[in-house]
């Protein structure tokens, strides 16, 4: 009996004596954080997706406090949060323009000319590091959804090969953003009306239609169209020019392949502006 005491009795004086260290180390190296942004840190969303452009919550607290950045905002936490920071920093802080993540590609397992059947790792950044995917086109959405998981909200879903976003789930974090190799994920302003081409392929149009039934090939037909200089091909690409698009649809109705797409945005009735 004696002999099992000793082992028992020794560990548990050397895990007090342990325990008394740390904590006398942990008083005497404790940092005293500012309440103010433990009180900004409480009200901030806790998801840490870097939307803010840092690593995580506390440190955009910390920073906020800091700097008193009028600029500094939280995508996630909308104007209604900007508001509350404002009233703890005792400053006016900046207007939020509500964001929503888009998809540059449309060309799903039936639209986009596919090489070959996938058996592997289930996911985008393998695939594209092994070979250019399923897909012919080397610019589409791969397709096996590994932006997925990144999305804290349950706003992405695969469709026959392709992410949908489920709008009125998008916070504008952009956190699945970070997560496409291919870029084919952007943030763009909520507006009521978003024309954009669902579209990244930069090769010629013949190669393009080689690729995806629903591709840009560069034809002109919505530059002509466009009474706004809205739009412009780039790298053989057509790109619209938010800033200057008044939505009028012209551009829409001439293009022959379809990939300019129109969204409608459910945004709030006074527009927030940076």
């Amino acid at each position: 009996m004696t002999e099992n005491l000793i082992p028992i009795i020794s560990l548990s004086a050397i895990a007090f004596i342990l325990g008394v260290v740390i904590l006398i180390i942990s008083k005497k190296f404790h940092v005293q954080t500012d309440p103010l942004v433990d009180s900004i840190n409480k009200i901030l969303p806790g998801v840490n997706c870097g939307a803010c452009g840092y690593a995580g919550c506390s440190n955009f607290a910390e920073a906020l406090v800091k700097t008193r950045d009028t600029s500094k905002v939280c995508p996630v936490g909308g104007k209604a949060l900007s508001e509350q920071i404002g009233n703890l920093l005792g400053i006016k802080m900046a207007d939020i323009k509500p964001v929503v993540v888009a998809v540059l590609c449309q060309g799903n397992n039936e639209k986009a000319k596919l090489t070959a059947e996938y058996r592997g790792i289930a996911d985008c950044w393998a695939i594209s590091q092994a070979y250019t995917g399923p897909k012919k086109c080397p610019n589409s959405c791969i397709g096996f959804g590994s932006c997925i998981p990144a999305c804290k909200y349950g706003a992405l879903k695969l469709e026959k090969g392709l992410i949908k976003v489920i709008e009125e789930r998008c916070v504008g974090c952009g956190a699945c953003v970070k997560k496409c190799p291919r870029n084919v994920l952007v943030m763009q302003e909520k507006k009521e009306k978003r024309y954009f081409v669902a579209c990244q392929s930069v090769d010629k149009g013949a190669m393009t239609r080689q690729y995806c039934s629903i591709g840009c090939i560069a034809c002109t037909l919505c530059v002509k169209s466009c009474k706004f200089d809205a739009i412009k091909i780039e790298n053989n690409l057509a790109v619209i020019d938010q800033n200057k698009c008044v939505s009028c649809e012209a551009c829409i109705k001439v293009c022959p392949t379809k990939c300019i797409t129109l969204h409608q945005d459910k945004v709030p009735a006074k527009t927030q502006s940076l």
